[in-house]
């Protein structure tokens, strides 16, 4: 009999809590409880999964929280509101795919695993942090929190600030083997969520929290890679990659070399904050372990599997 496939599926944070939603957990669960059912489906052909998933509004709700209550409750740091998101997503997610798996008569357990990534402080994203989190402030308001917290702000086109922190590639999952392990025993994992918990590891081994975001794709592809799962699937909302999207002249791309991949990336015919980091992630994957990987809607994830849908990126 042959072994089990490990596949794994990286979920953007809209799959949970998109524009216009109300932000409730009850709208939340809804559309997990959608997105679950199609992940549930590879549990039914047989495939071991590690399920990943962004946690870019979320987290931003977490920062706004902890500022509103700054007068009466010390604030947390970032990492901590990564790990505090990573925890919360990750049961609501945990309990939706335990009840899509009931539904269909299996009995494999799910287990959320509150992920650390290392990442170096010699980054170069360190000093030239782009991720925006958490409110738009007034000028005032954000001068004086860049006076008293030493954050960095970009400014919007409305005369709005916005924090931005850095976003550390990952170099290695400190759980990556106990994930694996688990994903391999039968069980799904839910690990990585927003990227992971960014962490610096000193000569003696000794892990320190950093402020920061990891992008939910790299960590991915790096848990994937560490884990020889035999593919990287990446959901997004479309079905599939497109040149020029948004455009009349839009084209949809069925298959990606990774030298093709690159060349799109560098010439950037492909948007940098958007589909950009996912075809990055995806041909990194690719070069590193000479297997392919998928991007895909979420509707469409069994056809992708089968090669008849989304966007294959091949070594």
């Amino acid at each position: 009999m042959a072994e089990p496939q490990l596949v794994v599926v990286a979920l953007g944070g809209n799959a949970i809590l998109r524009r216009g939603d109300d932000g409730s957990i009850t709208r939340q669960f809804t559309r997990a409880d959608d997105v679950m059912r199609h992940v549930a489906r590879l549990a039914e052909d047989g495939r071991h999964v590690i399920l990943t998933h962004g946690n870019g509004p979320i987290v931003g709700n977490i920062v706004l929280r902890n500022e509103a209550a700054r007068s009466s409750i010390p604030p947390m740091p970032l990492y901590i509101a990564d790990a505090d998101s990573e925890g919360g997503l990750g049961l609501l997610l945990q309990m939706s795919l335990h009840n899509r798996l009931r539904e269909a008569g299996l009995k494999r357990s799910v287990v959320t695993v509150i992920t650390q990534c290392i990442v170096d402080r010699a980054d170069p994203a360190f000093s030239n942090p782009t991720k925006p989190i958490g409110p738009y402030w007034t000028p005032v308001h954000a001068a004086e929190l860049a006076r008293t917290e030493g954050w960095v702000f970009a400014e919007n086109a409305d005369g709005s600030r916005r924090r931005v922190v850095a976003s550390p590639r990952p170099l290695r999952i400190v759980e990556a083997h106990s994930i694996g392990r688990i994903a391999a025993a039968g069980d799904i994992v839910i690990a990585a969520g927003g990227g992971g918990v960014p962490v610096l590891e000193d000569e003696d081994g000794m892990l320190t929290g950093v402020d920061a975001v990891i992008d939910k794709d790299w960590a991915s592809a790096l848990l994937a890679c560490e884990t020889d799962a035999l593919a990287l699937i990446i959901l997004m909302e479309a079905e599939q990659v497109f040149l020029g999207w948004g455009t009349a002249a839009a084209r949809p791309l069925d298959r990606l070399t990774v030298a093709e991949a690159d060349r799109l990336l560098s010439s950037g015919e492909l948007e940098r904050g958007s589909i950009g980091p996912k075809v990055a992630a995806c041909a990194e994957f690719a070069r590193e372990t000479g297997r392919d990987a998928i991007i895909c809607g979420c509707g469409v994830l069994e056809d992708a599997l089968a090669g008849r849908a989304g966007t294959r990126i091949v070594p």
